[in-house]
C-alpha cells in the first residue's frame, strides 16, 4: 500500500527543492449537443519563476482558440496569466475561470509552426466559467499513490491523481456564446517535471455519465513503460490490469489518429469501446540536450466520441504524445 491521499492533497503543495518542481491542474470537456470541447492546464513552477498556462476551446465549424503563455508568478498558488482555480469539496467540487486573449486557428495544424501560426492568426477574446463535478475520492485513480507505478513513468510527476469528470458552465469565443453540459477528465499533479520523460504516451479519456467510463494510460520511457487506468461503472472504481489499444491513423502530412478501439481488463471483468476523435490540436515541447541536439515531444489532443457495445455513446479526449524523428511521429505503431 502506498501513500493515501489526504484532503489537503486537492490544494496546494509547498515546493520542493529541484528546479523543474511543478504543481499542474488540468481539466478537458467535450458537449456533444453543443459540439463545444476545450481543456484548461495551469502549470506553476515557482523555482523557475513562472507559470504555463494553456487555453484550448474547440468550436462546433473546425476552427479552435488557442492560448499559451509562460506568465510571471512570485509563488506557488492556483492563478496566473487569466487563469484561475477554486478548489470547493475536494475530490467532489471545483471552479476554473479563464479570461483573456487567445490565437483562432482556421486549420490548428498551423500550430505545428508556431512561430508562423502567431504572426497570421487573429486574436479573439474568450471567457470560460466552468464547474467541475466529481465523484469523490472513491473515483480516483492515485487515491492510493502506489496507483501512479501502473501510468506514470519516472520523471512525469511524483505525486498525481486523475478521475471523471462532468463539466458545466459558460464558453465564450468572440460573440460566440454556449451553455456547456459537457464530460471529460481531471488531473493535478506535483513535483519535477520532465515532458520527455516518455518515449511516446497514450492517454484516453471516456465518460458516459456519472456512474460509468475510463481513464487509461500507456506510456513508453527509455527505461520503463506502463499500461494501465482505471474504469467507474456502476459507480464501482476498479484499477486496470491490462488493456489492447488499436490505432488507425491518417497517412502524412500529420499522421493524426483517427480512430481507436480498446479492450479493458480488470480483475475478472471486461469492457470494450471504440473511439472517433472530432478534432486535433497539435502542441509540442523542445529541448536541448547536452549534447546540443534538439528534441521535439508533439502533443496532440483530440475531443472524441466514444461507443460501447450495447450502442450507449460517452465523450472525453485521447491525448497522445510521441517523440519526433525526420518529422514522423515515433509511436505510430502502437
Amino acid at each position: 500500500m502506498g501513500a493515501r491521499l489526504e484532503l489537503a492533497d486537492a490544494y496546494l503543495h509547498t515546493p520542493g527543492s529541484d528546479p523543474t518542481w511543478s504543481e499542474s491542474r488540468y481539466v478537458d470537456f467535450y458537449d456533444a449537443t453543443a459540439r463545444v470541447g476545450g481543456w484548461l492546464r495551469l502549470g506553476m513552477r515557482p523555482n523557475e519563476g513562472h507559470a504555463e498556462v494553456s487555453a484550448c476551446v474547440y468550436l462546433p465549424d473546425g476552427r479552435v482558440a488557442f492560448a499559451f503563455t509562460r506568465a510571471p508568478i512570485g509563488a506557488n498558488g492556483l492563478a496566473a496569466g487569466g487563469q484561475e482555480w477554486s478548489v470547493g469539496e475536494p475530490y467532489v467540487a471545483g471552479r476554473v475561470r479563464v479570461a483573456g486573449e487567445a490565437l483562432l486557428l482556421d486549420d490548428p495544424w498551423l500550430l505545428t509552426d508556431p512561430r508562423r501560426a502567431y504572426a497570421q492568426c487573429p486574436r479573439i477574446e474568450c471567457e470560460l466559467d466552468l464547474v467541475t463535478s466529481t465523484q469523490g475520492l472513491a473515483a480516483v485513480m492515485g487515491s492510493d499513490q502506489e496507483h501512479i507505478e501502473k501510468i506514470f513513468l519516472p520523471g512525469q510527476a511524483d505525486f498525481h491523481y486523475q478521475h471523471l469528470a462532468h463539466i458545466t458552465g459558460t464558453v465564450r469565443v468572440g460573440d460566440m456564446r454556449w451553455q456547456l453540459d459537457g464530460r471529460g477528465g481531471k488531473d493535478h499533479s506535483w513535483g519535477p517535471r520532465n515532458w520527455q520523460a516518455k518515449i511516446y504516451m497514450r492517454w484516453l479519456i471516456c465518460s458516459l455519465d456519472d456512474d460509468t467510463g475510463f481513464m487509461l494510460l500507456r506510456a513508453v520511457g527509455p527505461t520503463r513503460s506502463t499500461r494501465s487506468g482505471h474504469v467507474w461503472v456502476g459507480g464501482e472504481f476498479a484499477v486496470v490490469d491490462d488493456f489492447e489499444m488499436h490505432n488507425a491513423y491518417a497517412g502524412e502530412p500529420h499522421h493524426e489518429l483517427r480512430s481507436v478501439s480498446v479492450r479493458i481488463f480488470a480483475a475478472d471483468r471486461e469492457w470494450s469501446a471504440s473511439g472517433q476523435p472530432v478534432a486535433w490540436l497539435p502542441a509540442r515541447h523542445r529541448r536541448t540536450g547536452a549534447d546540443g541536439v534538439e528534441s521535439i515531444l508533439r502533443i496532440v489532443k483530440s475531443p472524441t466520441m466514444w461507443t460501447w457495445p450495447d450502442g450507449r455513446v460517452g465523450v472525453g479526449h485521447c491525448e497522445y504524445h510521441d517523440l519526433l524523428q525526420a518529422g514522423v511521429p515515433v509511436g505510430l505503431a502502437d
